[in-house]
This record gives C-alpha cells, structure tokens and sequence, in this order.
C-alpha cells in the first residue's frame, strides 16, 4: 500500500516513513488495504516489511496495542460487480444522474466499510477465509433468487460467513 502522508509525531515519522514508500507486510502478512492495515497493526510488537525507494526495509516497532503509524495510504481500486443481474438496481437508475450512480460495486469491503449490499457471487475462497479471519462484520447480502432450493443455500452461506 503506498503512503501518500505521514503525520507530524507519529511512529512513521520516528521509524522515518514518508510519502511513496510501500506497506508490503505486518508481521509477515500482506497488507493489501485499509482493513488489512488496521487489522493487523494492532499487534504490540510488528515487523513492517517496506519498499523505501525501491529497496525492500524491515522494521521492528514496539507500540500500544492501539497505536498506528499515523499513516495516509492512497484509495484501494473499488470491484466492479461483474453480474449482469436484471434486478440489479444500478441499471434501473434515471438518465442523467452523476456518473458514480451507474457504477455497479461489488466489493466486501465496501459493505463492511459504508454498509454497501454485495451478493457473494463474485468472491473467491481467499476472500471468504479474510472476512472470516479478521471477522468482517457486518455485512450487507443481497439475495436474489426465487428457486426455494437457492434462496436457502445462500442464506446458510451468508449466516456462516456473518
């Protein structure tokens, strides 16, 4: 993840990140967005891996448990629902509304984050074990199906991962 700010008397600064430089890992795990980041950086004791000019750094950072760097990362690409659904309300939307409104997301992230609703459709095993892992909830699901047969399988998935 690329810093894009460290703040003034935080433990990036003392530690000497500054803007460019890459989050690569926490304590050996891939840090690939802001939930990664906070989930992981809670730890007392964290080993940063960081890309500083192109060369790869390691750095031990002892901390309170609700300490951060003190960090800004630039925004994660949003998912595109790659659904054609012919309930999807995005393409029920008017003419004419700001271009963000006919945007189809799809991404967990969102729904945890701002409450966006998701379908699962476009998720793979890794994901499904992070939001287990780092216990992403809630989640908004949006289930679509009238086969009795599909309705309830996607409600037992959705109650296992919730």
């Amino acid at each position: 993840m690329k810093i894009i700010e460290v703040k003034n008397k935080t433990l990036g600064q003392s530690i000497g990140l500054k803007a460019g430089d890459k989050l690569l890992k926490i304590n050996g795990k891939r840090v690939v967005d802001e939930i990664d980041y906070r989930f992981r950086i809670t730890d007392e004791e964290v080993l940063l891996d960081v890309e500083v000019d192109g060369v790869m750094k390691q750095f031990n950072v002892e901390k309170d448990y609700d300490d951060d760097l003190g960090v800004l990362f630039e925004e994660f690409k949003v998912r595109k629902c790659a659904n054609d659904c012919v309930f999807c309300f995005v393409d029920q939307n008017p003419e004419g509304m700001r271009s963000g409104m006919y945007f189809r997301d799809g991404d967990y992230r969102l729904s945890y984050l701002y409450g966006h609703y998701i379908t699962l459709t476009n998720m793979g095993q890794n994901e499904l074990d992070r939001i287990v892992e780092q216990k992403l909830s809630p989640l908004y699901v949006s289930v679509h199906a009238t086969d009795v047969r599909l309705r309830k399988n996607y409600y037992y998935m959705a109650k296992m991962i919730i």
